[in-house]
């Protein structure tokens, strides 16, 4: 069968058309795969055009579609539509999307960053137990949020964690805990810590700051990506703020303050020299002491053995089950015999009217011995005084032995008691007179002589 030229013509006009939208649709970023469209919002796309490539893993799995502009005041951002070619190609929930360059003037493509798996230590001493698939949470803003599941558990040696977290592991064994984050738009730092509670795991900064809940509409975690403008301008800022801290430190460190810092480097290495010294003679002086030191310490141990031997003797006396009885009946004899003093010397008249006499005929009796050595010489006459001195003293002895009499008895003999003292009263009396004709006698003696 033959074609006619007009047929062959109007075919291969088919055909170039065809591949004409084809191509148009390519280089629009078009694509005719049935493969569901993905919506995602950047506030910058720094460049990106449709028809760019979607990377994961460093492999290509679609293209960029459709690159369209939302102006709302503050709220504006740029709505990017691709398209994943490839077949049996899922993009996991909280997965990164982030604009990348393939060089440093290379094209720009959409990179998709599956969420990476994290680890973290917990000591063994933990009481509660955690599985695979369990919940992985942590507080943000005021409340606790589901971030994650854990993917693996093992029990590992306290030797193979890492050094920068061993100090806080105290335990021989930790678990090694596998987790990964599917809340979409949350943005870790490397480095978190773990604990178990309510067999779930628990993780936080490592200073405990408290992160903010992300308020992202989209399942994905997208990352804006960096001018090279702003990259300059926080340059900018970060050398202003670096020249005001040098100047703050060239004010600081201004001439004067360097000059007295020298100084007190200078005093400071004076004074470690003398201290040096001291140190030096203070070693001499302990090496030439060993033994005066030695031998106040044998006192000293000798002191402390015989305090002890005091200690213990003292705990025996006071132990002895009669010590503590017969100081109670010591106490209690004294304290009846004060009150039988008291009792005996209750009346203050006769008291003080009894000193009186006693003082009386002391004073007489110095009196008369006093005459009789100096105004006579008369031996018989000495002999006769002395005598009566004597009888005077038998008498006083009479009386201190009535009163030791008077001492011994009990409060309970109130008779006996007073006609003790009527008789104590009258001896004192007769012993006055007694004293006054002396004295009558004696000035004869100083007329005759």
């Amino acid at each position: 069968m033959k074609f006619s030229s007009s047929f062959k013509v109007g075919l291969l006009t088919l055909i170039a058309l065809v591949l004409l939208i084809g191509v148009v649709f390519k280089v629009k970023g078009r694509t005719f795969s049935s493969a569901g469209r993905v919506n995602v919002e950047f506030k910058d796309v720094n460049g990106l055009r449709p028809g760019a490539g979607v990377q994961m893993m460093g492999l290509r799995v679609g293209q960029v579609e459709e690159i369209t502009p939302v102006v709302d005041g503050e709220n504006s951002y740029v709505k990017v539509k691709f398209v994943i070619t490839e077949p049996n190609i899922e993009i996991p929930k909280a997965s990164m999307l982030s604009i990348q360059q393939s060089g440093l003037i290379g094209e720009l493509f959409l990179e998709i960053t599956p969420p990476k798996t994290r680890t973290v230590y917990i000591p063994m001493a933990s009481k509660d137990i955690l599985y695979k698939d369990d919940d992985v949470q942590m507080k943000l803003d005021k409340q606790i949020y589901d971030v994650g599941k854990i993917t693996n558990i093992e029990v590992v040696s306290r030797e193979v964690i890492p050094f920068a977290i061993k100090d806080n592991i105290k335990t021989n064994f930790a678990y090694k805990v596998d987790y990964v984050i599917n809340l979409p738009g949350l943005v870790l730092p490397e480095f978190l810590k773990g604990k178990a509670e309510k067999n779930k795991l628990i993780i936080s900064t490592l200073d405990d700051v408290v992160l903010p809940y992300p308020e992202q509409k989209s399942p994905y975690t997208i990352i804006e990506p960096m001018r090279i403008a702003d990259f300059m301008d926080w340059q900018y800022r970060a050398a202003e703020s670096l020249t005001e801290t040098n100047k703050k430190i060239n004010d600081l460190l201004s001439d004067q303050v360097i000059t007295e810092l020298k100084m007190s480097v200078h005093n400071i290495n004076a004074l470690t020299g003398q201290t040096s010294s001291t140190m030096i003679k203070l070693n001499d002086l302990l090496d030439t002491s060993k033994g005066d030191i030695r031998q106040l310490m044998v006192m000293m141990d000798r002191a402390t053995t015989d305090f002890n031997m005091l200690s213990y003797n003292l705990n025996s006396i006071i132990g002895d089950p009669q010590f503590k009885p017969t100081l109670y009946s010591t106490a209690d004899s004294f304290d009846k015999l004060a009150q039988n003093i008291n009792k005996l010397v209750g009346n203050e008249e006769e008291a003080q009217a009894m000193a009186d006499d006693f003082r009386a005929i002391a004073h007489n009796v110095n009196e008369i011995s006093g005459y009789v050595n100096s105004l006579t010489k008369n031996d018989q006459l000495k002999n006769d005084i002395n005598r009566a001195v004597s009888s005077i003293n038998t008498a006083m002895t009479d009386v201190s032995t009535t009163l030791n009499t008077v001492n011994k008895l009990t409060p309970d003999k109130k008779t006996q008691l007073q006609t003790i003292l009527d008789d104590t009263k009258v001896t004192t009396c007769n012993l006055r007179k007694f004293s006054e004709k002396l004295n009558k006698r004696f000035l004869i003696w100083r007329l005759m002589f």
